[in-house]
């Protein structure tokens, strides 16, 4: 009984081999490459009756697989060490002109706005610049009449203080003997001169009048009256004279230093008309600078962002590549070894799947 137990077991247990073995082997026959691998070692068993030359062929497909993933494995580190570096290369461009478009943005805004305000400057200073040449003409000018003024008054003044001396003098003959009637050439002239001094014609007109008396009557007390008269005028002429002269000197004096001051004024806001000029050249160069500079790493950027884009959807394809492939290269490994497997430990029941598949 015992005997009939472990041959029934022996049996079944062949059957459930077979039965996996048929299975295995059918799951690999539905699989395009395992279907040609198995039609292949059918082919050598149905030739050669033995599997010697197809183990070694499997084998061989198999080291060639292992290989294979080899050579792809050190390919693949190459390219990613490769995609690393130039990745990280065209980052830093990116990076590097992104700055550098910033840096010239900045640079052309800040040099815009010092554009303006030294054009306002400079507006500004050629306004005041006329302003100061127009308050040097007009206190040129009046400084110039005034001194003309001055000038004139003083001659008469001169004038007036020579007809009184001649005038004293003809007194002071009076005074020593001389008759009006020797003299009255001399008083007519005096007199006629002090008429027309139109300056100091009212305050000759009291010496015209004691003159015009002396004509009649020639009298010690009159001619003393008189010349006491004459030095006093020519007292207050001569003082007259003077303050004139003073207030000439003191306005002369006043016109150095304010024309000095408009002059030193004036050079000043020349210089920095000068210098805003180059300031504003300067700036338009800057701008022109920044903004050339502006577009040249622009379009760097876009470049390098464009290589970056290129270059990591290559990096991708080839991770995708590999993938796939390494993928394809493992089922296809795992294939070989199965076969490899029932070729080796289950060669019977393969070689009755294969008979019978056609």
């Amino acid at each position: 009984m015992m005997k009939f137990i472990a041959l029934a077991l022996i049996a079944s247990t062949v059957l459930a081999v077979q039965k996996d073995t048929k299975t295995v082997l059918a799951e690999i026959d539905a699989d395009n490459f395992g279907n040609s691998i198995l039609s292949t070692v059918q082919m050598y068993l149905q030739a050669k009756g033995n599997a010697e030359e197809i183990l070694v062929l499997l084998n061989q497909l198999l080291a060639g697989l292992v290989d294979d993933q080899n050579k792809h494995d050190n390919v693949i580190r190459v390219d990613r060490a490769a995609c690393t570096r130039i990745v990280t290369d065209l980052e830093n461009s990116i990076a590097y002109h992104t700055a550098q478009i910033s840096a010239n943005a900045q640079m052309r805004e800040d040099n815009e706005k010092a554009l303006a305000e030294a054009e306002n400057d400079v507006r500004q200073t050629i306004q005041d610049i006329e302003s100061n040449e127009r308050t040097f003409a007009q206190e040129e000018a009046n400084r110039n009449k005034a001194h003309e003024t001055w000038v004139r008054k003083n001659g008469e003044h001169d004038d007036a203080i020579a007809a009184v001396d001649e005038a004293t003098k003809l007194v002071q003959h009076l005074s020593l003997g001389a008759t009006f009637a020797e003299l009255k050439p001399k008083f007519e002239a005096v007199q006629k001169r002090l008429i027309e001094n139109e300056s100091h014609g009212a305050l000759f007109q009291p010496i015209v009048t004691a003159l015009t008396e002396l004509a009649s009557k020639v009298d010690q007390k009159a001619i003393q009256r008189i010349l006491q008269l004459l030095s006093q005028l020519r007292q207050q002429l001569v003082e007259a004279r003077s303050v004139l002269e003073d207030t000439e000197n003191r306005q002369a004096q006043r016109w150095v230093e304010f024309s000095t001051h408009l002059s030193n004024e004036h050079n000043r806001l020349v210089e920095r008309k000068n210098q805003l000029e180059q300031s504003i050249q300067t700036f338009k160069t800057n701008i022109e600078t920044a903004t050339h500079f502006f577009e040249v790493h622009t379009l760097e950027q876009e470049s390098a962002q464009e290589t970056l884009d290129a270059e990591n959807e290559w990096c991708a394809s080839q991770e995708n590549t590999y993938s796939t492939q390494s993928t394809e290269r493992q089922r296809q490994q795992e294939i070989v070894e199965r076969i490899l497997e029932h070729l080796t430990d289950k060669l019977t029941a393969t070689s009755q799947y294969l008979g019978g598949r056609f």
